[in-house]
């Protein structure tokens, strides 16, 4: 049966579509899209931290990473205090790869992951790293463009953890209404410093006294369900 409609790729709709000039095809006509720069490894330098629990978990991600397009410029292996540290990373990949023992638990990986770079992200030992890793910086003033849902009832607020990560951002900013992936997110360190020396002060060294202070909600419920330490949002 013959299609009724013709297709052209002259013409596409991008609406509300965040994009990078790679992501845009053989149109001459588009519809609504917001283009942003690519990163340039000359102007950033990123860090990708890399949360393990165990030996060698992370060691499908790190062996990989050369078939990736990715603009990481060094990994930090955040490792178990008893876990060995491995020496043979350079015969893995390309990227400068070091281990970093912990000093505190892994919920505080982002606060104590030690980075040279301006910039890093942070994953785990049970995710790869994606085929093209498509970072967005604005035109001009180049800051990243970082995804985002909204801290209303239906993407936060019915479910319990992140009705109580939002709680906890406005501690430190009462108007903050957005919800942020620790994954999505591309931290700048300086301020992660900033951000982590505040938040200790505030919570505790590894965050010991976030809950302290909600006795009177514990009386109606046996445990607030919420992030043990630092998150993204």
């Amino acid at each position: 049966e013959e299609d009724p409609f013709k297709y052209t790729p002259v013409i596409h709709n991008y609406a509300a579509t965040n994009l990078i000039p790679r992501h845009l095809g053989p149109e001459y006509i588009i519809h609504g899209a917001k283009l942003y720069s690519p990163w340039d490894p000359t102007k950033t330098e990123v860090t990708l931290v890399v949360s393990e629990w165990f030996f060698d978990r992370s060691l499908h991600l790190i062996q990989h990473l050369d078939d990736k397009d990715h603009p990481f410029s060094e990994v930090v292996v955040m490792v178990p205090p008893a876990a060995a540290a491995h020496d043979d990373y350079d015969l893995m990949t390309e990227v400068p790869v070091r281990t970093q023992h912990r000093g505190a638990p892994d919920f505080m990986d982002l606060c104590e992951a030690d980075i040279k770079t301006d910039w890093f992200m942070i994953t785990n030992s049970y995710h790869h790293v994606a085929r093209h890793v498509d970072l967005m910086f604005t035109p001009g003033t180049f800051k990243p463009v970082i995804p985002f849902t909204p801290a209303t009832y239906a993407f936060c607020f019915k479910y319990p953890y992140c009705k109580e990560t939002i709680n906890l951002a406005q501690r430190f900013n009462p108007g903050h209404d957005k919800v942020v992936q620790d994954m999505d997110m591309l931290y700048n360190t300086e301020m992660r410093n900033a951000f982590c020396k505040e938040w200790k002060e505030e919570n505790g060294e590894e965050g010991e006294l976030m809950y302290k202070s909600q006795q009177r909600r514990l009386m109606f419920r046996k445990k607030i369900i919420g992030p043990p330490g630092p998150t993204g949002t």
